[in-house]
């Protein structure tokens, strides 16, 4: 086979497998565009390109999820599971409230026995990113009746926690509070 034949070979057989990170995001924009795969099927590829603990590859990959529109992203995020929107999150430059609402409508499986740590995990990802994002979302999930079952009693514990941090670093001065994600710590 000749080098053109086998990537075309490997483009429509292995289209995910074996390819560079840019290459990797190119084919998950170019499946959400044409809507080939759904969201459930589309969920495994999202989590095998934030796997990697390359960190060169990790700033491979955000650096093409930064020129990403924003459709795109939302679509990404609608199709990432819970577990994978903080690395999601610490890898794009700026999310949108519709963004914001997608994630925070997501709950952990019933089968996760750390449910509250994971929906912290979540809503600091998305407060880290923006503030004010995470509050709209918040009112406009309440407004439209699209707040999962439990979600107050997460948010107002997500709050505490919240308020738990500004008192130990205002008690602790000199302690480094960490309230920007490291990449390094998420992915």
């Amino acid at each position: 086979m000749t080098g053109v034949i086998m990537e075309k070979w490997l483009e429509k057989w292995l289209p995910f497998v074996a390819k560079s990170p840019e290459a990797q995001v190119a084919w998950l924009v170019r499946v959400l565009r044409k809507n080939i795969l759904s969201p459930a099927e589309i969920t495994p590829y999202i989590r095998l390109l934030l796997e990697p603990d390359d960190l060169e590859i990790k700033a491979r990959i955000a650096a093409c999820l930064r020129r990403l529109d924003a459709g795109i992203c939302e679509r990404l995020t609608a199709a990432a599971e819970i577990y994978d929107l903080p690395k999601l999150f610490a890898m794009l430059p700026a999310i949108t409230t519709e963004q914001a609402m997608i994630a925070l409508a997501k709950v952990p499986p019933p089968y996760e026995k750390n449910s509250a740590q994971v929906q912290d995990r979540l809503f600091h990802a998305v407060y880290n990113q923006s503030p004010e994002r995470f509050s709209e979302a918040v009112d406009r999930l309440r407004q439209h009746g699209q707040a999962p079952a439990g979600f107050d009693q997460a948010h107002a514990r997500f709050l505490d926690l919240l308020e738990d941090e500004k008192l130990l670093s205002a008690l602790y001065p000199k302690a480094r509070a960490k309230m920007e994600p490291d990449l390094e710590s998420l992915l």
